[in-house]
């Protein structure tokens, strides 16, 4: 937490991820009726998040209707979430457990090292294809270049390695500490350098991205409407697809800005000096609660929106959960066997 550790005379500020922020021993007295809740709370969106990033994955792999440039960012953000939601059994743990991290030191070391690279990657991959949008409808000249998929593969490569440029280092402030009985796993700070990566990872991979995000769409939903005031003749059903892959993004983009927010509160508290752990007890345990519940439960919301805002998604899972050839790929079938 934001209070003070203290190992071989040296003092650090020291704080966790997720619901691995629990170090205290105080945490072991905390209410039962909590836990069960927490426990519930993020097994189900265990469940929900493996059920449907698997089910997003695998439509877009079995069809290539469905490879589409959008919807390979979208495969991407599935498997980074996907991948997020695998941390929820350890996490479950560290709620009964708080006392004893059940991994050695490497885990500990990979835990907090996946955990940075994950959650940096699916921000930076719901920024791109929001930029990617909006090139596609503000320069339509570009489309040829924008749609393809080698071009989107090439960003999401770029995305997973800066990605790793953040995280690798802080794995270096990964520390597992075995005091008598207890075993604890978190990041520690030197209180010369908190302020520094606290604030650079906000600004990079939140403030940033979210910054970006906001004004983006504000200029798709402006070019949209003038779009629309101006070629009233036109056929709409491109302009109505256009507009429902707009509205499927934004619905993510704001999905990861709300479940996130608490987070990056979190991290931006560590470095606030009024606001220490010892005074602000309930306050920080709020926001931690906060915090470990609305991040896991990102990783199942994203599958829900697409089946709620995209037919096309809706039909695919559709399709995927009967074990059937998806529509797409029956109608193209349907369509060669009536040529010959």
């Amino acid at each position: 937490m934001n209070d003070t550790y203290i190992d071989n005379d040296t003092e650090y500020s020291s704080y966790g991820v997720g619901l691995s922020f629990y170090e205290d021993k105080t945490v072991g007295e905390g209410s039962t009726t909590v836990k069960i809740l927490l426990t519930g709370f993020l097994g189900i969106f265990m469940v929900f998040s493996l059920i449907g990033n698997i089910c997003t994955c695998a439509v877009i792999a079995r069809d290539k209707n469905m490879r589409t440039p959008t919807n390979c960012y979208l495969l991407n953000l599935a498997i980074t979430d996907l991948m997020i939601a695998l941390f929820v059994p350890i996490e479950i743990y560290l709620i009964w457990e708080p006392d004893f991290y059940p991994l050695d030191e490497e885990g500990c070391r990979l835990h907090f090292l996946l955990w940075d690279l994950l959650s940096n990657c699916s921000v930076l991959t719901i920024l791109a294809f929001t930029i990617e949008r909006y090139l596609v409808i503000s320069k339509p000249f570009l489309r040829q270049t924008l749609v393809l998929n080698s071009r989107v593969f090439k960003i999401v490569s770029v995305n997973w390695a800066v990605a790793c440029l953040f995280a690798i280092p802080n794995a270096f402030y990964v520390y597992l500490v075995e005091r008598k009985q207890n075993v604890y796993c978190f990041f520690t700070v030197p209180d010369t350098e908190k302020t520094y990566l606290v604030c650079m990872e906000l600004l990079v991979f939140y403030v940033l991205p979210m910054t970006v995000i906001f004004v983006l769409y504000v200029l798709i939903a402006m070019k949209l409407r003038s779009t629309k005031s101006t070629s009233r003749q036109n056929p709409v059903h491109g302009k109505q697809k256009r507009n429902k892959a707009v509205k499927l993004l934004v619905a993510v983009a704001a999905s990861f800005f709300i479940c996130w927010s608490p987070y990056s509160a979190l991290r931006l508290m560590i470095v606030l000096p009024g606001l220490s752990y010892d005074h602000y007890f309930n306050l920080w345990r709020v926001v931690i609660y906060l915090s470990s519940i609305n991040i896991y439960m990102s990783t199942a919301v994203n599958p829900i929106l697409y089946s709620l805002m995209s037919h096309k998604f809706r039909n695919a899972f559709r399709d995927l959960l009967k074990r059937g050839p998806s529509r797409s790929q029956a109608t193209a079938s349907h369509t060669r066997r009536s040529e010959c």
